[in-house]
């Protein structure tokens, strides 16, 4: 009988230790960059008689994303997301040049996952109203263009373009300049935008600071910015 319970601890004992390994070395957590494009390629060319104008930010179809990488119980690192839908602002394009743009993100909205599902991640945007991003004092991002982005003549084709944007960052209620490649293409009625690498962020360059909870050994002091922009013409 004491063979038998010895044997079924030491199995026991083999399934927590190997399902600790997967999900701290093994397992592949890490957080995909959000793209525009359409399989196949191309998308469907722009319907619009002409860009000038004002472009809508449409919060329905568009998403904002903040990542962290957190060091759990001190054994690996693991990434942590905030998802929110809450984006805002507009786009104004004149000729060959986007002349003025705006983005502001309610992070009061951010809706934190840990993907593949594991640690109870409920909490983190409770604990971002008071540490961190101090959401109850800081409650939005934005991102205002300071320079001109150049647009290709072939915007409109439904092909993807790259261009340069830059403009200032304001994040916890401090303003950085920030320059950033972006990706757009034409779908039709509408266009779509996203940076074409994670924007960094460093947490102190925006006086923010993060108390990690008990389980957590480190959290990184640089994470990334990211998002999805579906612009239609107001």
């Amino acid at each position: 009988m004491i063979k038998k319970l010895i044997a079924a601890l030491v199995v026991v004992v083999l399934i927590v230790v190997g399902f600790g390994v997967w999900y701290f070395v093994i397992r592949d957590d890490s957080v995909e960059k959000s793209t525009v494009g359409c399989d196949p390629e191309p998308c469907e060319a722009s319907t619009a008689d002409s860009t000038d104008g004002t472009w809508t930010i449409d919060p329905a179809a568009s998403e904002a994303k903040l990542v962290i990488t957190e060091t759990i119980g001190g054994l690996a690192d693991h990434q942590v997301q905030g998802n929110t839908g809450e984006v805002t602002g507009d786009v104004t394009v004149a000729g060959s040049e986007v002349t003025a743009a705006d983005l502001t993100v309610d992070l009061t909205g951010l809706e934190f996952t840990d993907a593949p599902p594991g640690f109870n991640v409920a909490n983190r945007a409770n604990a971002m109203k008071t540490t961190g991003l101090e959401t109850e004092a800081f409650p939005e991002a934005t991102f205002v263009l300071t320079a001109p982005i150049a647009l290709s003549d072939d915007v409109t084709s439904g092909e993807v373009i790259t261009s340069e944007a830059t403009g200032d960052l304001t994040l916890h209620g401090v303003t950085n300049p920030v320059t950033f490649e972006i990706s757009v293409v034409a779908k039709g009625d509408t266009f779509e935008v996203t940076p074409s690498e994670f924007i960094p962020v460093v947490l102190s360059d925006h006086d923010m600071s993060v108390d990690a909870p008990g389980f957590v050994a480190d959290i990184a002091d640089e994470g990334s910015f990211d998002f999805v922009l579906v612009l239609e013409q107001a």
